[in-house]
């Protein structure tokens, strides 16, 4: 409902917006923050897209005459809220796949894969996202054989609910020749059992041997794709999003976007360092407009923690032979980064674990990242060593986070770390009192699109339910 509320008084202003006369909304619920002081107000006075003033509906009015009035009906009205890490294509795909999250067994992981199945007999693969096994009883990985079980010949290929694992049947791996693959290779892992058979369980980098095989439906366009969702991201007052990391198509599709005025929100939109079209997209330049800007290269220094593919200092407490993979290198970072400062591209490193944290921030601390002057930025900024956190904040990096992970991974963090790492995990008031810049964001479609999940998670430390 407080979602509806908010929504209806910045379209409201948003379909007035360009209209250079001057108009005051009253009888409004208003809040918003000016040098952390928390302000409240009735009434609020706008102009060609510009907020003029807010305070009392009479004193605007002695103010601006002539002002059109607009009745608030009493609603709440916020600032627009920005969401510093999210995935808009994914989440406008993830919106025609199976949606495990939240699914508590295996068995009810299945139902609902079936039920899916059975809903689209038209799909070549069956696709989906979200299953967690910490969540279930036994927590380990399921395998191809529990997807087997199902009543289909088809290929299936499920992705964890963090994005780093990906699950597949039999099926899937038969048509990726996934068996002529080894366990370890550069910056992934296939999960082999005590026979050394491949299990249907696939990490980070390794998840390209079935990704790379999927053949998609055909949807609709990625313009109308990107339009809609970034549409949807708008009906819950968010009015900027960083989309962390894009490849050719969303490239073209917010270009062509912002080029006709169609874009509903604000985008600064990182380019995917893995991408193959990379060197074609930097190569069109920096783009800077009005409700666009491309400016900035998202890396990706390690996986996450519930697959434990975060890169660790030291072996994870509950599986003592792995520290977790760098899926690129530090050189692979330096090259990049230090070579695209200089025409002024600015680094995004996704890193989770300690080891992955702490090369980010050694890549970003030297002079020639140009951190001081760019907005180079670590995101997640999830597992970092306590002797660390001081140094965002000496070396001018920003840390972007999302503080619904930490709900979401409470149930297995400990497991996975230990108490003692637990210092340096999720470490945001520390961050905001060593004088580190927060960026927030929900990473969705990983985690709900909802800021306000974000918002609470962030003050009360506890999920949504």
């Amino acid at each position: 409902m407080k979602t509806n509320i908010i929504t209806t008084c910045i379209l409201v202003i948003i379909s007035l917006s360009s209209v250079a006369k001057v108009s005051i909304i009253h009888n409004i619920k208003g809040n918003t923050i000016n040098q952390n002081q928390h302000i409240t107000f009735s009434a609020m006075a706008f102009a060609d897209k510009k907020i003029l003033a807010i305070g009392l509906k009479s004193k605007l009015l002695n103010t601006y005459p002539n002002a059109i009035l607009i009745d608030g009906e009493g609603k709440a009205m916020l600032p627009g809220l920005h969401d510093a890490h999210g995935h808009v294509l994914y989440l406008a795909n993830s919106k025609n796949e199976i949606n495990l999250m939240g699914a508590a067994s295996i068995e009810e992981s299945l139902q609902i894969i079936q039920k899916f199945i059975d809903e689209h007999p038209q799909n070549h693969w069956i696709l989906g996202h979200g299953w967690n096994q910490t969540l279930w009883q036994n927590k380990k990985f399921p395998t191809y054989a529990d997807l087997d079980k199902l009543k289909t010949d088809k290929p299936i290929w499920l992705t964890r609910v963090d994005g780093h694992a990906g699950w597949a049947n039999s099926k899937a791996m038969e048509i990726a020749s996934s068996n002529k693959h080894l366990k370890d290779m550069p910056g992934g892992e296939i999960i082999i059992d005590k026979h050394g058979m491949q299990t249907g369980i696939f990490i980070d980098n390794a998840m390209a041997i079935i990704a790379n095989n999927i053949v998609t439906e055909k949807l609709a366009n990625t313009n109308e794709l990107i339009y809609k969702t970034l549409s949807y991201l708008a009906s819950m007052g968010i009015t900027s999003v960083d989309d962390a990391g894009i490849d050719w198509s969303s490239y073209s599709a917010y270009k062509a976007l912002a080029q006709n005025q169609q874009l509903p929100i604000r985008v600064n939109a990182m380019l995917a360092s893995n991408s193959p079209a990379l060197p074609k997209m930097l190569a069109l330049g920096l783009y800077k407009g009005e409700f666009l800007q491309i400016q900035t290269i998202k890396y990706m220094l390690d996986g996450a923690l519930g697959s434990r593919g975060a890169a660790m200092l030291k072996p994870y407490d509950d599986q003592p032979n792995s520290t977790g993979k760098l899926v690129q290198s530090r050189k692979f970072l330096q090259k990049l980064i230090y070579n695209n400062a200089e025409t002024g591209w600015q680094a995004a490193i996704h890193a989770i674990g300690d080891l992955a944290n702490k090369i980010a921030i050694e890549v970003l601390a030297d002079k020639k990242a140009k951190t001081r002057i760019l907005r180079n930025r670590i995101e997640h900024a999830q597992i970092v060593d306590f002797a660390d956190l001081k140094k965002f904040h000496q070396h001018h990096i920003i840390a972007s986070i999302q503080p619904t992970h930490a709900t979401s991974d409470m149930n297995m963090a400990q497991d996975r770390v230990g108490r003692n790492r637990l210092r340096g995990a999720y470490a945001w008031q520390t961050l905001i009192k060593k004088g580190t810049i927060l960026a927030s964001g929900s990473d969705f479609p990983v985690e709900p699109a909802n800021p306000f999940y974000g918002i609470h998670a962030a003050v009360t430390r506890q999920d949504r339910n």
